[in-house]
This record gives structure tokens, sequence and C-alpha cells, in this order.
């Protein structure tokens, strides 16, 4: 169901030469016909999940994701077949196997709680503040290492925003601009170094809402010099 494009030797040395830290923009990702019916079902889905701590409120607005308990994973996979499929395909081993040949990280796990990740929903006004994601899955006892975002937004207008920002530890502004794009998907390293977000709050009429599949992926073991005390996510 991944498009490989190019062939993955020519890919991994791009993802590990493009700056400010190892990542990839990769157009038609996926079979484009499944990915349209998953959009289709997403627009529909009422069951989702907030986040409205204290901790994050001022810099997570009108985020909302699914699934978000064990009701909500049913439901999703009642009423959105075609978004279930695709988690579970970018999940399976034959991601993991492209994803290991693409980053050079072996031994990649997936994360079928889905925690914190699976379908993300911004509307209108919504943000992510630039952060670096938590570091340590304490139910897998396993680092995270690789993020994966798959956008389901057709003719996004680049008025309304939301495009994704890569930053470097050290920059005081965005390195790298993503538009978030149908069928266009974006994977990175997660270290303590990862700074990114989508900080411009969203500009699209009411009823338009930016989608995305996002996607964790953790390692038993990490390098010594990427090994940090476990953190939740810290705001640049």
């Amino acid at each position: 169901m991944i498009n490989n494009t190019k062939p993955i030797e020519i890919l991994s040395a791009e993802y590990l030469a493009n700056k400010p830290f190892p990542h990839i923009i990769i157009d038609n990702f996926f079979d484009s016909s499944i990915l349209s019916a998953a959009e289709e079902e997403l627009q529909s889905f009422e069951s989702w999940g907030w986040d409205n701590t204290d901790y994050v409120k001022n810099h997570q607005v009108n985020k909302l994701f699914t699934p978000w308990n064990d009701d909500s994973f049913k439901l999703l996979s009642d009423k959105a077949p075609n978004a279930t499929f695709v988690m579970s395909y970018l999940n399976s081993q034959f991601t993991l196997n492209f994803l290991e040949k693409l980053t050079g990280i072996n031994d990649l796990l997936a994360d079928h709680s889905l925690g914190g990740g699976g379908v993300h929903k911004i509307s209108t006004g919504g943000k992510l503040d630039v952060h670096i994601d938590f570091n340590w899955h304490e139910q897998m006892l396993a680092h995270r290492r690789i993020n994966l975002l798959l956008y389901l937004n057709k003719n996004w207008q680049q008025e309304w925003g939301g495009n994704l920002e890569l930053w470097g530890k050290d920059s005081t502004s965005k390195d790298v601009d993503i538009q978030p794009i149908f069928n266009r998907a974006v994977i990175f390293n997660i270290t303590d170094e990862s700074y990114h977000g989508h900080p411009i709050p969203l500009n699209t009429p009411p009823d338009v809402h930016r989608l995305s599949f996002a996607m964790y992926y953790f390692t038993k073991e990490r390098p010594h010099e990427e090994i940090n005390p476990p953190h939740y996510v810290v705001w640049k």
C-alpha cells in the first residue's frame, strides 16, 4: 500500500542528510483510493477525545484525537474501517521494515495502543506550539524513535495555514515548512532536539479541519548520546 516512488537507498540517503534533523517528505505515499475512503469516514466521525489539562491548554488549541479509550477503538473500527485499516497497515511489519531501511534504525516496534497517536483533528483557530515529543513509553518500556505523519487534507489552501514546522535545537525560527496536503507523509527522528509543531492558528472555514494520521515507533534500546530522562512534551 506504500508507494515506493524512489529506491529505498536514495530515500534513506535523503532522509539522513536532511536538516535540522533526519526527516523526509514523501508525496503520494499511500494508496489514494483507500486514503480517500478513510478521509470521508473521518469527516463524519463524531467520537473524539481531547486533552484540556492546564499543561497543554495554551499550547495545544482545538486539537482532537481518536481513539482515546476502549470504546472509541471499537467505534472507530465500526464507523471508519478504512481509517482503521490504514493505521493497522502503518503498524504492520511491512511498514516497520520500510522504516528501518529508510531511517537506519533497527528493531522498530509499533505502538498498537496508539498512545497519543491515531487520528488527529484540528479545527479552525487550532494550533500546536513547537515542542519535542515524549521520549519514553512506560507501558512498552521503550524509547520513542520515529514519527510518521500522513495528511488527509484535500484541496488545502495555503492561506489556511496549518503547516508543519521543523526547528533545530538552537533555532529561533522554523528551518522547514511543510504544507499538510492530502497523501503527504512526513517521517522524522524523535530525539530531544527534534522540535516541531504548527504554531500559527488555523485560518480554515468552520467546516474544514486539518486531519492526519500520527503513528509513533519505538525501540528497546537507543544510542547512549540520545538518552535523556523520561519526559512528556516539552514546549520550545
